[in-house]
């Protein structure tokens, strides 16, 4: 099994799988933009201004300031990132290492299915990627109105991602309406793998925006490829 590890980089607590050709992990506490360039200080760190979309971009339409919430990578040496803080990290990648990214998804990216828009852009290469899902709000420390369940209601997997909590109000688990939705695509259940981390319970390790409000802290959610096409540098 493929799985980020904890280790301590640049003298920081974070968590990383590395390999031959493929890095990718999320950091942990009080991770800055800087400390992370510190950790990879030879690989340019493509961010995204991040809205809440279905927008996926590629590295080669990648710019500064660019609206997106997923970016796929098809040149080595290019770290994408995307930053959370109980909204959800899709790592993805396929065998080869030579395509790979990670996609934003926070209820709303479900609900308009930033993860039906990533299969389309991959095509029948769809099935040779594997998934994994970072740390983010899990389904008992995510109460929601019931506004959300219409949001949802033409959705395949609404009556499975949904619980009642109290009159009014619901547990919302969008880690399993993920998981369901990829395995639909074509997603092979032996390529989805969850880290198990819940951002909200976890304060000694992640910020979560619904525990501690809006600090401004960040999870930074990195993967880089070391067999895509050269960057031309």
């Amino acid at each position: 099994m493929i799985e980020p590890v904890a280790r301590t980089l640049a003298g920081h607590r974070l968590f990383i799988h590395d390999e031959e050709y493929l890095t990718f992990g999320y950091t942990t506490g009080h991770f800055t933009s800087k400390i992370l360039k510190l950790c990879f200080p030879k690989t340019p760190l493509l961010f995204l201004k991040q809205i809440h979309s279905a927008r996926i971009v590629s590295d080669g339409e990648w710019r500064a300031g660019i609206e997106a919430d997923g970016l796929l990578l098809e040149r080595r040496d290019l770290a994408a990132v995307i930053q959370t803080a109980d909204c959800l990290p899709l790592f993805f990648f396929n065998d080869e290492r030579s395509r790979g990214g990670v996609l934003h998804v926070g209820w709303r990216g479900l609900q308009q299915g930033i993860e039906e828009k990533l299969a389309e852009r991959l095509g029948v290469a769809f099935k040779d990627f594997s998934f994994f899902l970072g740390p983010a709000i899990e389904k008992y420390c995510y109460e929601v109105g019931e506004e959300l369940l219409e949001l949802f209601a033409k959705k395949s997997y609404a009556k499975d991602i949904f619980s009642s909590s109290r009159p009014g109000k619901y547990f919302l688990d969008f880690k399993a309406g993920l998981k369901l939705s990829l395995r639909a695509l074509g997603a092979a259940d032996s390529r989805i793998v969850d880290c198990g981390h819940c951002t909200h319970c976890s304060p000694e390790q992640f910020p979560s925006f619904r525990r501690d409000g809006g600090t401004g802290r960040r999870i930074f959610n990195f993967l880089i490829l070391k067999n895509g096409a050269n960057t031309g540098k």
